[in-house]
C-alpha cells in the first residue's frame, strides 16, 4: 500500500474544543476526517480501556481509538477523494514533545492547528469531566491534584501536566515552518465560531463553507448511578455490548439511563490563584513562542498581585 500523507492535524489541547472542531470541519466537502474523532497514532498513549486498542469496524463511529498499526491508520483514509484534505484530530498530540517529530517525518508540510485554553480552567474542566463520569473518585480538585498519578490518556489524572503546553508546542515550532502552525485561543474562538472556521479554512487553503456551529460538542455531563455505569464498563460487558450496539446508540442509552442534572461548581479561589502562579512562567514563555497576548487574555498578568479576599 502506498503511504498516504495526512494533510493537517488538530493537536489539542484536551478539553479545549477539539470535538467541536472535528464536527465543524467534517461538514466541509473538501475535508475528509475518519469516523474516529481521536486516532492517537503518532502519540504513545495508553488506556485502561481494552476496547480502545481493538481495530475499528468499518462504518462505525468512535470517539477514541489507539491506532497502532500503520496499515490500519492508512485504511481509515481510503475513502477520501483525491481533492479532499485528510485530517487527524487527536488532543494527545500535545502531550509528548516527541510526537511533533513523528508527525514531521510523516509529512513535513502538514498544517498544524492547536487550540489553547486557560491552563487552570482546562485542568479543572478535565477534573470535572473525569469526576462526573466516575473515573475520578476524589471529591475535590485539591485532593485530586495530590493523588497518585495515573499516566494513562483515557481516564488519567495528569491534570496539570496536560495543561503544560509549552514544551510539546515548542517542538512543533522547531520542526514545522511557523506559517504552517495556527494557534487558536479557546476563550476567543468559541465566541466567534463562524469567523474562526473561515479562518481555519483559509489556513488550510480551501474555500469558506457554511457549517452548523450551533451545537456545542463533548459538553461535561454529570452521571447518576455511577457504580452501575462502571460495572457496565468492565471489559467483558463492554465487549458484548460493543459487538451489537453502535457508539451512537450507546451514547444515547447512557444519556437516557444515567445522565443527571449537572451541578455547576467553580474552583476554590485560593487554589485558582495558587495554580495561576504555578503556570505564570509557562504562560509567559507561550506568549513568546506564539506571539499572542495569552497572559492578558487569561488574566495571568494579575496572578502575582491579586489575592482572594478573606
Amino acid at each position: 500500500m502506498e503511504q498516504l500523507k495526512v494533510d493537517f492535524f488538530v493537536i489539542g489541547a484536551a478539553r479545549s474544543g477539539t470535538t467541536s472542531l472535528y464536527n465543524y470541519l467534517k461538514q466541509h466537502p473538501m475535508v475528509f476526517l475518519p469516523n474516529i474523532k481521536e486516532l492517537n497514532f503518532f502519540s504513545e498513549v495508553t488506556s485502561n480501556d481494552p476496547e480502545e486498542y481493538e481495530p475499528p469496524h468499518r462504518g462505525r463511529h468512535y470517539h477514541t481509538k489507539i491506532i497502532q498499526a500503520l496499515d490500519t491508520y492508512q485504511g481509515l483514509f481510503e475513502a477520501a477523494e483525491s481533492k479532499q484534505l485528510k485530517g487527524d484530530i487527536s488532543p494527545s498530540y500535545l502531550w509528548e514533545p516527541e510526537t511533533a517529530n513523528r508527525i514531521w517525518k510523516h509529512n513535513p508540510n502538514a498544517k498544524i492547528i492547536v487550540t489553547l485554553r486557560n491552563p487552570v480552567k482546562r485542568a479543572y474542566s478535565h477534573y470535572q469531566m473525569n469526576y462526573s463520569v466516575g473515573y475520578e473518585r476524589n471529591k475535590t480538585f485539591e485532593k485530586a491534584l495530590k493523588a497518585p498519578s495515573e499516566r494513562v490518556w483515557s481516564g488519567g489524572n495528569l491534570y496539570l501536566e496536560w495543561s503544560s503546553y509549552y514544551a510539546p508546542l515548542k517542538a512543533y515550532y522547531q520542526k514545522f515552518n511557523r506559517e504552517n502552525i495556527l494557534v487558536l485561543v479557546f476563550e476567543e474562538w468559541v465566541a466567534q465560531r463562524e469567523q474562526t472556521m473561515n479562518r481555519i479554512f483559509d489556513f488550510l487553503g480551501i474555500q469558506p463553507h457554511s457549517v452548523d456551529i450551533t451545537e456545542e460538542h463533548n459538553k461535561k455531563v454529570t452521571y447518576k448511578n455511577i457504580k452501575v455505569l462502571n460495572a457496565l464498563r468492565t471489559r467483558f460487558i463492554k465487549k458484548i455490548v460493543s459487538s451489537v450496539v453502535s457508539q451512537k446508540i450507546k451514547d444515547r442509552w447512557k444519556e437516557r439511563l444515567f445522565a443527571a442534572e449537572d451541578v455547576k461548581t467553580s474552583i476554590d479561589p485560593f487554589l485558582k490563584k495558587e495554580l495561576e502562579g504555578f503556570f505564570l512562567e509557562e504562560v509567559l514563555k507561550l506568549e513568546g513562542l506564539t506571539q499572542l497576548p495569552l497572559s492578558k487574555l487569561w488574566e495571568f498578568n494579575k496572578a502575582h498581585h491579586d489575592q482572594p479576599s478573606t
